[in-house]
């Protein structure tokens, strides 16, 4: 897929990006179709369903705007690099706020049906990875907002904060899949019941749709091609991410 968008930079980075926001809009679709009225009886309601919530908050926050937030600096290289910045520490707010929400509904969901917390594999990557996306925000913020530390820090410490962003988002993934496969797995999707199926074609397309928008994003950040070019200004030596 990625030698049918040509050799220019710029052109095939636009494609490529595309392809992912329509992957992704597709995940947020389906997922958002799961406790949907026409296809299941546990619609979205606070009070009674709180877990409706978390499969769409998780989706909408620590994937899609998770992923879009990591490909601003290359998503819009014409925009000062101080706007960037800024750009993207607000698509982190509002995808960690995402997030949390979709944390708080799971946690409500199972004080409400008097189940325990925390007891299984998809729960710990989704707590590991919402601490580590805290962490993660704290770190870039001081480094490269405010207080803004000294040149060489930042400069030494850009490798890591992309490492670490990529680490994050892909197990934002992992937590995401894992979880819709745990819930359509005590939920009965997978049996031979045609009364399941339209939530079972769901979760499977979901999944793909899913995994096409994860890998999308992280070739576009592993591409050299695709770097946001180094600024003329005081901050030149410090790599983009």
């Amino acid at each position: 897929m990625f030698v049918i968008v040509g050799r220019d930079p710029d052109r095939s980075y636009s494609i490529l990006l595309c392809l992912g926001e329509i992957f992704g809009l597709l995940s947020i679709i389906l997922v958002g179709l799961l406790f949907d009225r026409r296809v299941s009886s546990d619609v979205y309601n606070w009070k009674t369903n709180p877990f409706s919530y978390h499969p769409l908050m998780m989706t909408i926050g620590l994937l899609f705007c998770y992923g879009n937030a990591i490909l601003l600096y290359r998503t819009f290289k014409q925009i000062p690099k101080l706007m960037v910045k800024i750009f993207h520490a607000c698509f982190l707010i509002i995808s960690l706020t995402l997030g949390t929400f979709g944390l708080a509904a799971i946690i409500r969901s199972k004080i409400i049906t008097n189940r325990p917390h925390f007891m299984t594999f998809h729960s710990w990557i989704g707590i590991a990875t919402i601490g580590l996306f805290v962490f993660q925000w704290i770190c870039g913020f001081i480094s490269y907002l405010f207080p803004k530390l000294s040149l060489d820090i930042r400069k030494g410490y850009m490798p890591t904060h992309r490492l670490w962003g990529k680490i994050i988002f892909l197990s934002s993934v992992a937590s995401i899949l894992t979880g819709l496969s745990e819930h359509g797995m005590t939920s009965s999707f997978f049996t031979m019941n045609d009364i399941q199926q339209s939530r079972r074609l769901i979760i499977i397309f979901f999944g793909i749709f899913t995994s096409l928008f994860s890998l999308i994003v992280i070739y576009l950040l592993s591409n050299s091609d695709y770097q946001r070019p180094p600024d003329q200004t005081d901050e030149k030596s410090v790599p983009n991410p």
